[in-house]
């Protein structure tokens, strides 16, 4: 078996599997844009290098939760649109309007230093967003503020009312009268904007689940985030769109331990050996992003065999029993998400063990982690 130098604990990105699930979301599309959600370093998986490739799509609309996140794929030259997702504060206005990014007016105190910021830059037409608040409860304008929202951008002379949008809290549920009373909020919204003069042309609802889910939100532009990558957020999208994986987790035994019974297995012996066993130690742990808590009922996938972790899983290492593993060996993959076909082991599978979300899962993949591109 060759080993390739260096960590041998690493995230195997599929580039192949981004594009596909990006040209299986537009086909829900109806015309409307993408606008491909990269923030948290695009959930783990390098936000300019699934930038690149989805430029290579014809994608030409980014999304991103802050300004830092922003300026990265600036410096790594993507010059499409990009959408600042999750809120800014005044002292940052400069940077938004340097870097060029489409911000949203979630907070009314926010629109005349960010005409300020824009008229002290030379930028005349700075395009802003609206970002109404339906429902939701996070940041924005709410529905009884949107006619002093509008006072004040008809005296904001640099900036430019392109567009709004709105978070969907029940988006997952296809019938949910939650996102049927958003909807209706939202559209009443945009009819009042542009009733008062406002020619606002690029409307952003549908996050994953409602591309696949709700027709009725797709409006303009929709934000894809977690589809993206492969995962659909709720098991009604699985029979209706055909998305790949595009993350596999993997790590390598470092060294097989033969325990008698009754040995006890790292911190606190949690588990003890009931017969005689072979054990894997990995090279991985919680700081790489394999949570503690997949301890109890965690699996891994050896020579295409499941085996399951045993013993506290540490910052560093973990366990896992090879028992029935015919002809384990160190250096052996160690697959801990991913996969394909029969053998898979999928993250949500393994979020819900760790008592989380795949969000979160593959958002903690730590930085030490390479990330390793393949077409």
């Amino acid at each position: 078996m060759t080993i390739e130098p260096g960590r041998p604990t690493f995230a195997e990105i599929d580039l192949g599997a981004l594009r596909a699930n990006y040209r299986a979301l537009s086909t829900y599309s109806n015309r409307a844009k993408l606008m491909a959600v990269v923030k948290a370093n695009a959930y783990g998986h390098g936000a300019v290098e699934v930038a690149t490739a989805l430029r290579g799509e014809g994608c030409a609309h980014f999304g991103v939760a802050t300004i830092e996140e922003a300026r990265e794929l600036r410096a790594a030259g993507v010059s499409e649109r990009i959408y600042l997702l999750a809120g800014y504060f005044a002292d940052q206005l400069a940077a938004i309007v340097a870097l060029d990014l489409t911000a949203p007016i979630f907070d009314l105190s926010l629109i005349e230093p960010l005409n300020r910021a824009a008229r002290a830059a030379g930028r005349c037409g700075f395009a802003v967003h609206l970002e109404i608040d339906t429902g939701a409860a996070r940041l924005g304008i709410a529905p009884a503020d949107l006619g002093a929202a509008l006072d004040l951008m008809r005296g904001a002379d640099a900036l430019r009312l392109e567009g709004a949008g709105t978070l969907l809290a029940s988006a997952g549920d296809p019938a949910s009268p939650v996102t049927d009373r958003q909807l209706g909020v939202f559209r009443d919204a945009v009819a009042a904007v542009r009733a008062a003069g406002f020619a606002i042309g690029a409307n952003h609802v549908a996050n994953s689940a409602a591309i696949v889910l709700r027709a009725d939100a797709h409006f303009n532009l929709m934000r894809p985030g977690l589809a993206l990558y492969g995962l659909p957020p709720v098991q009604a999208m699985r029979e209706l769109v055909e998305l790949r994986p595009v993350m596999t987790f993997k790590t390598r035994v470092m060294q097989l331990r033969r325990l008698a019974a009754g040995s006890g297995v790292s911190y606190g012996h949690t588990f003890v050996a009931p017969r005689e066993s072979l054990i894997g130690v990995l090279a991985v742990g919680y700081a790489d992003g394999y949570r503690r808590g997949l301890q109890h009922g965690g699996e891994v996938l050896v020579r295409g065999r499941r085996a399951p972790i045993v013993g506290a899983i540490c910052m560093d290492l973990a366990m896992a029993d090879l028992t029935d593993v015919p002809g384990a060996a160190i250096g052996d993959e160690v697959i801990l998400w991913g996969g394909a076909g029969e053998a898979l082991i999928s993250v949500n599978d393994v979020a819900r063990l760790a008592q989380t979300i795949s969000y979160e899962m593959l958002c903690t993949v730590g930085r030490r982690v390479p990330r390793v591109y393949r077409s």
